[in-house]
This record gives C-alpha cells, sequence and structure tokens, in this order.
C-alpha cells in the first residue's frame, strides 16, 4: 500500500512537471521574471502557482470517484478520450513539419501589475480543468491508481510539486531550456505526437474488447 502511494505521489510530480514542460505564457513569464533575480519576488510566485494546482488537481481528478460509477458516460468518456488522443496526435505531428519561430523573452524585469497578470492568469486559468479532466479520464481505468481522498491529495500534492520543480528551472535556467526547446522541437514534437498515437490505439483497443 505504501508503495503504491508513494508511486501514486512519483506520478503526480511528472505529471506536473509535464503540464508546464513545453514554453508556454505562464512558464515564459516565470522567465522573464527570473531575468530581473528578484528572488523574494520569484519564490512568491512560484509557491504561489504550484499551490493553485493543488484544489485544481484534488477537485477533477475526486469528481472522476462519480463518473466511475455512471457506466453509460464511462463508455462515452473512453470514445472521447480515445478521439482526443488521436487529434492530439494528429496537432503534433503538423506542428513538428511546419517551421518552427523562435520564442523571444523580453529582457526587460517584469513589475508588480505584470506579475498580477501573471498570477491572475495562473489562478483562473481556464485550461487547468480541462488539462485534469483528461488526466483523471485516462487514469479512472487504471486499476494501479487508486481514488481515495487520501491518495487523490498525495497525487495533488505530487503535482504541485512537479510545477514547482519545473518552474524553479524555468527562472533559474529558462534561457537555456528555451535554446534547448528550439534546437530540438521539431524532434519533441515527433516524439510527443508518437506517444499520443501509441496511446491512442491502445485506448482503441481496450475500447473494443
Amino acid at each position: 500500500m505504501i508503495v503504491k502511494l508513494i508511486i501514486q505521489c512519483l506520478l503526480g510530480i511528472a505529471v506536473g512537471i509535464y503540464g508546464y514542460l513545453i514554453p508556454g505564457y505562464i512558464n515564459l513569464s516565470v522567465l522573464q521574471l527570473g531575468l530581473g533575480k528578484n528572488v523574494k519576488a520569484i519564490r512568491k510566485t512560484l509557491i504561489i502557482i504550484s499551490l493553485i494546482e493543488i484544489p485544481y488537481c484534488f477537485l477533477c481528478m475526486s469528481g472522476m470517484q462519480w463518473l466511475m460509477q455512471q457506466s453509460i458516460i464511462l463508455i462515452i468518456i473512453k470514445w472521447v478520450l480515445a478521439l482526443m488522443l488521436f487529434i492530439l496526435a494528429f496537432f503534433s505531428f503538423r506542428d513538428a513539419n511546419k517551421k518552427q519561430n523562435e520564442v523571444e523573452i523580453k529582457n526587460e524585469e517584469m513589475d508588480q501589475t505584470q506579475i498580477k497578470k501573471l498570477l491572475f492568469f495562473a489562478i483562473f486559468n481556464p485550461f487547468q480543468l480541462s488539462a485534469w479532466v483528461i488526466w483523471g479520464s485516462y487514469f479512472i481505468e487504471k486499476t494501479w491508481f487508486s481514488w481515495t481522498s487520501f491518495s487523490i491529495l498525495l497525487f495533488s500534492l505530487g503535482a504541485s510539486l512537479g510545477v514547482l520543480i519545473i518552474l524553479r528551472i524555468y527562472a533559474f535556467a529558462g534561457q537555456k531550456l528555451i535554446t534547448y526547446f528550439a534546437a530540438h522541437r521539431k524532434t519533441i514534437d515527433y516524439s510527443v505526437a508518437g506517444i499520443l498515437l501509441i496511446l491512442a490505439f491502445v485506448q482503441l483497443y481496450r475500447n473494443l474488447n
């Protein structure tokens, strides 16, 4: 049981890191904040953003317990999940074939207004709900995933820690990370697309059996 909980916590950390791994508004803003070398502002911002992940994750994943009791809804979710995985794989392949634009980072230090805007977006981020619903839909059939309130809380804490880790990397070593992504973006996109395609076929096979 303890081993299962540890695995679930580590899984949460991995999901949290993955959620902010690819450059987007929040992690690029954290990178810009890090360029200002304001350690206090960086620490405060990272803690707030990572803590926000806990209620988002916990509420969405807890809602999956109710869904697990709805057989018709579960069948719909299974097929929607397979469709979404195929769509995401398609868009990842399409993006990999496009000419990638370089990511521009402003060199000026972020002021308090920009920091508040970043925090506002992180707190009221509509993509968070959809992201955790997708992850919940993926884990819903996994027998090794425990759905007790404590294990979900542990998973949520792990996700929060994962977000804190990846954003801290962006804050203090983000420019090198951005340079790496720019140089290997096509390979990364193809790899992600391939993984999504495999997951889509696995889900399709499970739906048909």
